[in-house]
């Protein structure tokens, strides 16, 4: 026999058959039983104390199956879903807006058109002076210029 503060001591083998065994019987006792054990396995047997509150993302009313969850969802989880839910709706009703504007921008009415138009002003006194000067210039330019062999534009003569 070992001594009594041995690691060789049998205490620890014995513990461990023990405990071995018991999850054996554990095993075998599962694998008899025809319903699965899950907590969230749709085939669980419902406990009284279960709560079925309604699944809020998948908008189910109540109808069965799956579409019914065991837990109740917490004040904060439900206020996230609600502020999820409250912006999809947002960012579909913008897209909504977004089409339609598109639509409308295609058809051209005579009203827009007068709108965009700019507005024609009465010429002042300076525009006119300033629309001679541009028709001056212009001929001016356009005129070809003709050389008279008498010197060149400074005035002095070249040979």
């Amino acid at each position: 026999m070992a001594f009594d503060h041995s690691f060789n001591k049998p205490n620890l083998q014995i513990r461990k058959a023990s405990h071995a065994s018991c999850l054996a019987r554990k095993r075998a006792a599962r694998a008899k039983m025809i319903l699965p054990q899950g907590k969230y396995t749709p085939l669980a047997v419902r406990r009284s104390t279960d709560t079925q509150a309604l699944a809020v993302l998948s908008g189910s009313t109540g109808a069965s199956g799956p579409k019914l969850t065991r837990t109740v969802l917490s004040g904060k989880k439900a206020r996230k879903i609600e502020r999820t839910l409250r912006y999809a709706a947002q960012r579909k009703q913008q897209k909504l807006n977004a089409e339609t504007a598109a639509e409308d921008g295609m058809d051209v009415d005579a009203e827009d058109i007068a709108k965009r138009q700019k507005k024609v002003k009465p010429e002042t006194k300076l525009d006119k002076v300033k629309k001679a000067l541009w028709t001056a210039l212009e001929n001016a330019s356009s005129e070809t210029l003709q050389a008279t062999g008498e010197g060149t534009t400074l005035g002095i003569q070249a040979f």
